[in-house]
């Protein structure tokens, strides 16, 4: 529709130049030999159409702009959808053993879409681990959008602290919970401002024994200008492997004591899988991790395993929730998987 009206202003344009031209010329000619206008004048008046045309030859594509721009901004609030309701709760700080993060009969969902997932109940605090394995498109993701504070339950509550994690302002819930989606961004700036992004206050030092953390030493060593080198679009670019240990290193900057990380192990190896997951569950008595995985072996290292799977309805639901070893040695299903992964 917008290239049609484009082209119909440019046809427009062009032909209300040319009538103008030609008229200004039949005009001229008249009167110059009749002598009204001197000769010299004749071609001023001939060109006088073109250079006021000049001035108002932006107007039909900048209207064509405005029909493509109010068709884009339609678009965006029907995604953005009603406005959000300000803030009813504040996350109190947390006692001494540091901030806790309750879900109880949790269910989760899009806005506008089915509950993908229900029933589930969890608790995370500093100094444990959890892993919430099941299959793709089970419901994992929208899971710890949840968690995170980002999407509203669809049933059953999200606490921080004590405090309603969606009803509370955004800025409480992220100084106490970092989540990293597994299509987290990587902004086109240097390898530093990539990581700033999770603290602003992180030093080129600090950044580098991050990135040496997550196993990219030798990849920032051999990079042009170390941790100030671009990357991104129309500069340094980086691989799956290295992309995903980027955003690793992002979730470690960040201060919040708990850490929510979707598929760690993306395109990585098993060996680097393994050794990146371990890194992440290795963070001591300051932090809490929580790792969601389609790899049961990637679960191996943590506390306790949440594990999602079909249940009776269309949504999923917790069909385990047990330390590793328990679950391998009671589900026979479980245990010939992790097999099959370290085979």
């Amino acid at each position: 529709h917008s290239a049609r009206l484009a082209a119909a202003a440019s046809a427009i344009d062009a032909l209300a130049i040319g009538a103008a031209v030609v008229g200004a010329a039949l005009i001229g000619t008249a009167q110059a030999a009749s002598g009204h206008l001197p000769a010299v004048m004749l071609a001023v008046l001939v060109l006088t159409p073109l250079s006021s045309f000049e001035g108002v030859a932006e107007l039909a594509p900048a209207a064509a702009q405005l029909v493509r721009s109010a068709g884009a901004a339609q678009r965006i609030c029907e995604v953005l959808g009603p406005e959000a309701p300000a803030p009813t709760a504040r996350v109190p700080e947390p006692g001494p053993g540091g901030p806790v993060l309750e879900a109880r009969d949790l269910a989760v969902g899009w806005p506008g879409g089915p509950v993908v997932a229900e029933g589930i109940s969890l608790t995370l605090r500093p100094g444990r681990t959890l892993a919430v394995v099941g299959p793709s498109g089970i419901g994992k993701t929208t899971l710890l959008m949840t968690l995170a504070g980002m999407l509203e339950p669809r049933a059953g509550t999200v606490r921080i602290n004590g405090a309603d994690a969606w009803s509370s302002p955004r800025s409480d819930v992220t100084r106490n919970v970092c989540a990293t989606a597994e299509d987290a961004h990587v902004f086109a700036t240097s390898v530093l401002e990539n990581l700033r992004a999770a603290n602003p206050a992180l030093a080129p030092e600090g950044a580098l024994h991050l990135l040496q953390t997550v196993g990219l030493g030798d990849w920032v060593a051999a990079l042009p200008d170390g941790v100030d080198t671009r990357i991104g679009s129309g500069a340094t670019t980086v691989s799956g492997g290295e992309r995903r240990r980027l955003l690793m290193a992002r979730a470690l900057a960040s201060p919040a004591p708990l850490m929510l990380v979707d598929e760690a192990s993306e395109h990585l190896d098993p060996d680097t899988a393994d050794a990146l997951v371990d890194t992440l569950f290795d963070q001591g008595a300051e932090r809490g991790t929580l790792l969601v995985t389609h790899r049961l072996a990637g679960a191996a290292r943590a506390d306790s395993v949440l594990v999602l799977g079909p249940g009776p309805g269309p949504a999923a639901r917790v069909t385990d929730h047990a330390p590793y070893s328990e679950i391998i040695a009671r589900r026979p299903d479980l245990a010939w998987a992790a097999w099959q992964e370290e085979a």
